[in-house]
């Protein structure tokens, strides 16, 4: 049965894996100087807030998210969506 700590886990773990993919993802324009992507450029890219994706990577925020964005997020960072969902993440992503 899916629950709300189901629920929880799964916001946690994309969170997560958003943080870790903003630093190894396959789209080289969008980092800055320092190798990673910030909270800032991703959203100006995907044509959201920053703080949306502060909540949505905090780890003690149950922010709800659609599959769209998320895939906006993927289609940025020029990685699969799976990648998302993974419990261990992949240093290479498969590009998307």
């Amino acid at each position: 049965m899916y629950n709300e700590d189901n629920k929880k886990e799964l916001f946690q773990l994309i969170g997560k894996n958003i943080n870790y993919y903003r630093y190894h993802c396959n789209n080289t324009k969008l980092m800055n100087e320092k190798g990673f992507v910030t909270i800032e450029k991703l959203a100006e890219k995907i044509d959201s807030s920053p703080n949306m994706l502060y909540n949505l990577t905090a780890k003690n925020v149950n922010q709800g998210v659609s599959i769209v964005f998320i895939d906006k997020i993927a289609r940025a960072l020029d990685i699969s969506l799976y990648c998302f969902f993974l419990k261990e993440p992949i240093q290479n992503p498969p590009r998307y």
